[in-house]
């Protein structure tokens, strides 16, 4: 299996990305907040 998916139960490895409103979201920055954090992925080609 691609080394770079974590396991069930794993911490998930820091990311960032743009969204749709052009701000920068860095999932580190997300958790110091002490919100929870829910990602969700959606499959491509609707």
């Amino acid at each position: 299996m691609n080394q770079n998916i974590p396991d069930i139960g794993q911490d998930t490895p820091d990311f960032e990305v743009l969204t749709s409103d052009s701000k920068i979201f860095r999932l580190s920055e997300e958790l110091k907040s002490g919100q929870n954090v829910k990602l969700m992925f959606y499959r491509g080609h609707w």
